[in-house]
């Protein structure tokens, strides 16, 4: 019981009995039938992938993995801005969740990794990637940046999940349920509904209050073990762009365990800002583990970052003179 509870303190899902459509911010109606973006086959079954750009359409593009129990439209906000600097951005529902179709067992990193790396490939998607990970999804951020490389120039990891967060998390006692810990948190709840843009509030407590929302989660979650160790085995992180950003905000209880488990989380937090010489750490002040919604802008700031220090690169490997 232990694990399940120390695992819970990187998950994040939004469980509320909302219905409905709505419009999106550029005038056309996404329902629940009709995606936003568009259903590639990686073989076995589809998944959804969601890609905006602005007026530029150059440069690395920007893959974004949602939080355990999360999906694409997690990142509507960060989509958004990016697509307003001229960024080429996609974001994508695990096989399970949003509008893609269920995968093949076991749902750990591995398998999500080697889907991704399907899709991106069949959806004709170039590299170099910028690869984004918030919370579960910096896992197989981190897993497949590893493994692929050739074919990432850069990682963001947005209150990423940490290989050894079950051993390093301090234990809570027996007699306590998650109920019990008040603000430790914020699990099953739609107390955070309303980070999310009016325009898409009730299609995001639709989708994730759907019952195969709910299976698909509990079936990462019994791989997390295994998903940690795959990280954990996965070799050393290459030299590139890295930025780390933390939540700033204390969400567990107000009591020494609360402060136990905080300073636990930042420990990890500063482990991963050092998986290689070029990382850096941004500490979202204000925000909890929810920074996407909560801080987007953040977001936006840590990623233009690492793009900058990619073009950089790319530049002084040319020949061509700073500016």
């Amino acid at each position: 019981m232990n694990l399940i509870i120390r695992v819970m303190a990187s998950v994040f899902l939004i469980m509320s009995p909302f219905v409905g459509w709505v419009s999106a911010d550029e005038g056309r109606e996404i329902r629940w039938n009709r995606p936003p973006g568009k259903l590639v086959s990686v073989g076995t079954h589809r998944l959804h992938l969601y890609c905006t750009a602005g007026s530029g359409g150059e440069g690395p593009t920007v893959i974004l993995d949602a939080s355990l129990g999360g999906f694409s439209l997690d990142w509507f906000k960060v989509q958004s801005l990016l697509a307003e600097n001229n960024i080429r951005s996609c974001s994508y529902d695990r096989a399970g969740y949003g509008w893609s179709d269920r995968g093949p067992s076991p749902r750990a990193t591995d398998q999500i990794v080697d889907e991704l790396s399907t899709l991106l490939e069949a959806a004709e998607l170039p590299s170099p990637y910028i690869m984004v990970g918030h919370s579960f999804g910096g896992f197989n951020m981190l897993y497949f940046t590893k493994l692929y490389a050739s074919r990432t120039a850069g990682l963001v990891l947005v209150d990423s999940s940490h290989p050894e967060q079950a051993e390093r998390l301090p234990s809570i006692p027996n007699d306590k349920s998650i109920a019990d810990l008040g603000n430790f948190q914020r699990v099953y709840t739609g107390e955070t509904l309303h980070l999310y843009p009016d325009s898409i509030r009730n299609l995001v407590g639709a989708i994730l209050s759907a019952p195969r929302t709910a299976d698909t989660e509990r079936r990462e979650y019994v791989n997390y073990p295994i998903s940690a160790a795959q990280i954990s085995q996965s070799g050393r992180l290459r030299d590139m762009p890295l930025v780390v950003v933390s939540r700033g905000e204390r969400e567990w209880s107000d009591d020494p365990m609360g402060e136990a488990l905080y300073l636990a989380w930042m420990d990890m937090q500063k482990d991963l800002s050092k998986l290689n010489a070029s990382g850096t750490q941004i500490v979202a002040e204000g925000s909890g583990h929810l920074i996407p919604l909560e801080n987007p802008e953040l977001v936006v700031d840590a990623i233009q970052s690492v793009i900058t220090d990619v073009n950089k690169k790319a530049a002084h490997l040319a020949g061509v003179p700073p500016e």
